[in-house]
């Protein structure tokens, strides 16, 4: 399902604290009877609340007033969580440019970029040429060919996040936002899907399991 980021007043997004798409009840916090600037969001899937804080008002492209508010708890940006597979230390990269995208896309950006490279030697490959291993990763088929192209725009970015280069500022906020999900897609299909399948893999008897390997022994031999 499509990640749909947290928003004051709406009525549906992925929650920040469960991660689920879940209809928000929005309550306006009150202080001796009157109204304050804080506002809290209840989820309806895991029943907790968000805490956020009305800073002012400006006009849409409509013309109308509307809030602008900050995301105050909990304090983990508007991304979507990571993967529950996601190596720890690609995890502390994605969860801190998370914290600081609404502020700072470009240095989102740039710490995405760094865990992508930390990903890629979860991986297997060496970590230093994100073009190069995100080909190597697609060649092998540990990911699909398409994830290329897709990467190809993250390693710009990170490049000219650290360098600035051709890519205008206001560029960062749509791009950076899509590395968030690149992150936890490569995740899923270089970490989680392939230990799914080995779990199952190992939920087969034992007999037609070894009769299995031995025929693709067999292939690989008749393939040299």
């Amino acid at each position: 399902m499509k990640f749909i980021a947290p928003e004051f007043n709406k009525n549906g997004f992925n929650c920040p604290l469960c991660g689920t798409y879940a209809h928000m009840t929005w309550i306006n916090l009150v202080n001796n009877s009157y109204y304050t600037k804080y506002h809290e969001s209840l989820c309806s899937y895991c029943d907790e609340k968000s805490l956020w804080r009305v800073d002012g008002y400006r006009q849409n492209s409509s013309g109308q007033n509307v809030a602008k508010a900050e995301l105050l708890f909990p304090d983990n940006g508007l991304a979507a969580l990571p993967e529950d597979d996601m190596p720890e230390d690609v995890k502390t990269d994605y969860v801190e440019a998370a914290k600081i995208f609404s502020k700072s896309p470009r240095g989102s950006a740039a710490l995405l970029r760094l865990g992508l490279q930390k990903l890629c030697k979860h991986l297997g490959e060496d970590g230093n040429n994100i073009n190069n291993d995100i080909r190597s990763l697609a060649a092998k088929n540990i990911l699909p060919p398409m994830v290329v192209r897709v990467a190809d725009t993250v390693r710009i970015t990170g490049n000219n996040a650290v360098h600035p280069g051709t890519m205008k500022d206001e560029d960062f906020d749509f791009v950076a936002s899509k590395m968030f999900d690149l992150i936890n897609f490569i995740v899923k299909k270089g970490i989680s899907e392939p230990k799914e399948l080995d779990a199952l893999y190992e939920l087969t008897p034992e007999g037609p399991r070894k009769s299995a390997e031995d025929q693709d022994a067999k292939s690989k031999i008749n393939n040299l």
